[in-house]
């Protein structure tokens, strides 16, 4: 399938041009030559590095010529040279000593301000990469090659760059603009089961904050059993047809897109979003780096808001039964791992959560989205946030199977 064009618009901050294909390498290094950097700056980690580490081999001055988007072949004695840097997989890439790595790197490696960084990876990869891009000579060129589900319709369609530092996560980062999103949706035919239900968790919660098409595009998807769960045979790997992930991805793009239309920095509509998000941080980091994928997390921290919601009397019963079943479509396949961390330590991690202090929150409380029912948020001057008690959250968490620890909570290093 070439490569169709896509428009990526953030209100009045940024319109980025898109591309999304299937089987596209040639396209995509055309694409990235057209920019005509002095300099390409590859940065991938371990994992795609090992499968796709010869993606943009034809980037390189010694290979045969890419015909261009004309027809025209590219002189390859005027290709740039490809400096590659790789980068632990998932949150254990988002750190202060790999920003500093790829700063030290760049600039050994003779990077100006006419090079390109090519961020090659999932989103994990993409932030960071988007970060240093940010930083590096006051912003540096940018382009992004998602590999993942999720990168590929949630990461590219934000704004947002961060690492996590000092046990939490996001905490640091900046808002950026890429010049170009480059999507083949091939790279979903080697994902892993982990993060191919990952960006279906983030599609999960684009059903719960909008319902309509994007609930029903998100049942059928799973409920007819169109997700092979055996694919592959080991049981690790499973696919999703290729009409299916079309869909898909572009319902994905479109329930961002069309918020940030208005909230390119999703301060106040934008922060929908952010739904679950806060549970799912803390269950993230209890677990430690790279045993939840975040989409699967997100998806349990949906279930713990709809329990606050209907204990405070927000959504009914009826409502939360409806949110709930949505869930349990993605998470039934995926159950979270044993042993759990204990609810304490959830607990306090989610009080240290970055969006912290929007709610003017007392020491007892946290803040999440909420929702009446699927579809219907909860409006509030602060940011679309509302505040409850963490005491819900710890019932949730009991009533789930983390174990309780006697007297105080855990306190976090």
């Amino acid at each position: 399938m070439p490569m169709q064009p896509l428009s990526f618009v953030f209100a009045d901050r940024a319109t980025v041009p898109g591309w999304m294909g299937a089987d596209v390498q040639d396209e995509i290094a055309q694409h990235i030559l057209d920019l005509k950097p002095d300099r390409i700056l590859l940065i991938t980690d371990e994992t795609v590095d090992a499968l796709h580490g010869d993606y943009f081999g034809q980037l390189r001055a010694e290979q045969a010529p890419i015909a261009g988007e004309t027809g025209v072949d590219s002189d390859c004695g005027d290709r740039p040279p490809v400096e590659k840097f790789v980068l632990p997989c998932g949150d254990a890439c988002k750190s202060w000593s790999n920003l500093t790595a790829l700063m030290e790197w760049a600039f050994g490696s003779g990077a100006t301000k006419r090079s390109l960084v090519v961020a090659f990876g999932g989103g994990a990869l993409m932030n960071v990469s988007g970060l240093f891009a940010s930083m590096l000579y006051r912003g540096t060129k940018l382009v992004y090659v998602p590999t993942t589900l999720l990168a590929m319709h949630d990461v590219t369609t934000s704004l947002k760059t961060s690492i996590c530092f000092d046990g939490r996560k996001n905490n640091i980062g900046t808002f950026y603009t890429p010049l170009k999103i480059l999507i083949d949706v091939a790279f979903c035919r080697t994902l892993p089961r982990g993060e191919l239900f990952s960006g279906i968790g983030e599609l999960a919660k684009n059903a719960a904050l909008l319902g309509g098409k994007h609930a029903e595009g998100f049942c059928e998807a799973l409920s007819c059993e169109r997700i092979n769960g055996e694919h592959g045979g080991s049981g690790e790997e499973f696919s999703l047809d290729g009409a299916t992930l079309a869909k898909l991805l572009d319902l994905g793009i479109e329930a961002k897109m069309s918020v940030l239309l208005g909230d390119a920095y999703e301060k106040t509509s934008g922060m929908i979003f952010e739904y679950g998000h806060t549970v799912s941080h803390a269950i993230e980091k209890a677990y430690g780096d790279g045993i939840v994928p975040h989409g699967l997390g997100v998806t349990y921290g949906m279930l713990s808001s709809s329990f606050a919601a209907e204990r405070l009397g927000i959504m009914s019963s009826a409502d939360r039964e409806e949110h709930d079943k949505l869930c349990w479509l993605l998470l039934r396949r995926w159950p979270l791992p044993e042993p759990k961390p204990t609810a304490q330590k959830v607990i306090a991690l989610a009080l240290r959560d970055s969006k912290r202090g929007l709610c003017a929150e007392a020491e007892d409380e946290i803040s999440d989205v909420l929702l009446r029912k699927m579809g219907d948020v909860v409006p509030t001057p602060t940011n679309n946030l509302s505040k409850f008690p963490c005491s819900l959250v710890e019932e949730w968490l009991i009533d789930m199977g983390f174990p309780q620890e006697t007297g105080k909570a855990e306190r976090i290093a």
